[in-house]
């Protein structure tokens, strides 16, 4: 049986393929990101740097509960959010058919903080209009100076692999998360078991 590294940890994994190297964040460090976030826009001296903050807030839950790449949260509109049937779709700009589409489940806890991100923007759910008006620049602006502050590495794409491991470990099915991910392989997808010490026994004692 293979050993099960702990989620909590900080941990540098190297996958099968040779210098793969995974990060992401432990959920100590996750804690950390957010108190910072909240007590900067709990801080904030006017409305202009109170909706700034939140508005990382958001992108930060949106990136570790959909797994988006940073390019697919910042291209992603209203519209796309179906707040009725609880979907979010993403545009895969990496794919070779250009803005394909695929859809994920919206985690009800995503779904809330939307909700209050229209709110208190007085957005409307059916805007065609980019949720996030700024640039992948500002964006790692934005997490170097979080990083500065918190003492660890923190960048977009870390967050896509926080959420692969934690998916993987609440049990959804490695082609479900292929499909979240918008991998063309599966192969691409089983790195993260190698991170998780996926114990597979269980499936092979359930074969009659």
């Amino acid at each position: 049986m293979p050993n099960i590294i702990p989620f909590d940890k900080k941990t540098k994994i190297y996958a099968v393929q040779p210098q793969i190297n995974i990060e992401f964040y432990s959920d100590e460090e996750l804690s950390k990101m957010f108190d910072w976030i909240l007590n900067k826009y709990q801080t904030s001296k006017t409305t202009r740097e109170l909706k700034y903050y939140k508005k990382y807030y958001l992108l930060i839950k949106i990136l570790l509960r959909t797994g988006a790449r940073i390019d697919e949260a910042l291209a992603i509109r209203p519209v796309d959010i179906n707040l009725d049937i609880n979907t979010i779709t993403l545009i895969t700009l990496k794919k070779k058919d250009k803005k394909a589409k695929r859809v994920l489940p919206l985690h009800f806890e995503l779904k809330s903080d939307i909700m209050q991100y229209y709110i208190d923007n007085n957005i409307n759910k059916n805007s065609t209009d980019r949720l996030f008006q700024m640039t992948r620049q500002s964006v790692n602006t934005f997490f170097k100076k979080m990083q500065k502050d918190l003492g660890f590495k923190i960048h977009a794409h870390k967050f896509r692999h926080t959420f692969a491991v934690k998916a993987l470990m609440n049990g959804v099915p490695l082609n479900v998360l292929q499909q979240w991910l918008s991998h063309s392989s599966i192969f691409t997808t089983s790195i993260y078991t190698q991170i998780t010490g996926m114990d597979t026994s269980q499936f092979m004692n359930k074969i009659n």
